[in-house]
């Protein structure tokens, strides 16, 4: 009989008491085995079991692969219990890593993108914003003195013009185009604006932090000492040595009109069409008013130019003056300036704002505190002096001359014009000239 026969026998119920005490002691057996099995998570292979009765290998290949089955479920719902907490950690794990580098690609991106634009920002600086700054330490020429409807007169025209004013005479310049290359650097070009010879002259340079450096100094130069004071019988004086080293004065009045003749004879074997700067002193010291008037009468009989007339001003006392090349232009020419008028009155006679109401050139008054003008600003705006050449050590000297024409009112010493050939040698026949000396004009 097999084993699935007594199995059926006894859940019928018709075994007898001893094999139904072996068949219980098999489901027994048969239970303990199976809750081990659960209880270690392995099932171990089976081979084919011949016996089907008594003991356990007797269970025949159905309920052998049943219970493998069974055990194999019941192991791998225990695995998966088992495992369940591992698998939610390594998800767990996995979704934070998965957080971290997704927070920290957008740092990332943050911090590229601050980079970036800290980046772009030190470039657009370096470009844009830092050569300005650094040029706001140093002079610029473009900063507006001044404006009126729209006209604005930079700083360096104003101060060229009131510079060369004073010390250039026949070479006016008012105007100065400047470009700036940032860090204080600007191309300087300044223009000749107007000019009685039909020639114009530019001057190109470059303006570094102040410095000026102009590709022709001479153009712009200071002329030497080209005036005679009047009564200044030191200038003519002279020495000589004879064979045993012996000195000797020379005559000062022979000397004077040898030098005199000398000039005459030089300007004798000019061109007669060409263009010349004339330094002309005067044999006293004349009131301005005085000697404007008989400047105008003789420039309508000699046919003068008059519009260039450059007036050389004494400024010092007891016939000395250690500035004879310094003065002013009392008839109005070149271009409207806009100004300080407050501080600076009549500083041109050039006004933007009233262009149509030009200075009376006879009047004293206002050409007295023109020139004042001229010196109070020189006095306050050294920049030009240095860009220029000149010293500015001694800007008292500045107050010292507008005390003393304030005191004294506008004394002429000798004037300068642009003129050719004939004109200076009619000049040599008026009483009031004393000596001229020259220079060619372009």
């Amino acid at each position: 009989m097999t084993y699935r026969e007594l199995l059926r026998l006894y859940k019928q119920g018709k075994l007898e008491d001893s094999a139904k005490k072996q068949i219980e002691a098999e489901i027994e057996k048969q239970d303990a085995i199976s809750e081990f099995l659960y209880e270690e998570g392995e099932i171990p292979d089976f081979s084919d079991l011949e016996n089907e009765q008594g003991c356990f290998n007797g269970l025949n290949d159905e309920t052998q692969k049943t219970e493998r089955q069974n055990s194999k479920n019941d192991n791998s719902i225990e695995e998966q219990q088992r495992n369940q907490p591992e698998k939610q950690e390594e998800a767990f794990n996995e979704q934070f890593m998965k957080e971290i580098r997704h927070s920290i690609r957008k740092a990332f991106i943050k911090m590229g993108t601050i980079v970036g634009a800290v980046v772009l920002l030190l470039v657009f600086c370096a470009v844009f914003i830092l050569p300005k700054a650094v040029s706001k330490f140093y002079y610029d020429p473009n900063e507006a003195a001044g404006a009126y409807e729209g006209m604005t007169t930079t700083r360096m025209s104003l101060d060229l013009s009131v510079y060369s004013e004073l010390f250039l005479p026949g070479n006016y310049r008012d105007q100065v185009n400047a470009v700036s290359r940032g860090y204080g650097e600007y191309d300087i070009v300044i223009p000749q604006t107007y000019t009685w010879t039909g020639k114009f002259t530019s001057v190109s340079g470059r303006l570094v932090r102040g410095k000026l450096t102009l590709y022709d100094n001479n153009i712009l130069s200071r002329p030497a000492l080209m005036f005679y004071l009047p009564g200044d019988e030191n200038a003519w004086e002279a020495w000589e040595t004879d064979e045993n080293g012996k000195e000797t004065k020379v005559d000062t009045e022979a000397r004077k009109q040898e030098s005199i003749q000398y000039s005459k004879e030089e300007i004798s074997g000019y061109n007669d069409n060409d263009w010349y700067t004339a330094y002309v002193s005067i044999n006293k010291l004349m009131d301005y008013k005085a000697f404007i008037d008989w400047f105008e009468k003789l420039s309508d009989k000699k046919g003068l130019e008059w519009g260039n007339l450059w007036c050389a001003v004494h400024t010092e006392e007891d016939g000395y003056c250690s500035e004879p090349n310094i003065g002013f232009c009392p008839y109005a020419s070149g271009s409207g300036m806009s100004w300080d008028k407050e501080k600076y009155p009549y500083l041109s006679l050039l006004d933007n704002a009233d262009p149509y109401n030009e200075a009376e050139v006879t009047d004293a008054d206002i050409m007295q505190t023109h020139f004042t003008s001229i010196l109070s600003y020189m006095q306050d705006h050294d920049d030009i002096l240095s860009m220029m050449g000149q010293s500015t050590d001694y800007q008292e000297d500045y107050q010292n001359m507008i005390d003393y024409v304030k005191k004294n009112g506008l004394k002429i010493h000798g004037f300068a014009i642009s003129t050719k050939k004939k004109t200076l040698l009619e000049l040599y026949k008026e009483d009031v000239v004393s000596y001229i000396q020259t220079t060619p004009q372009n």
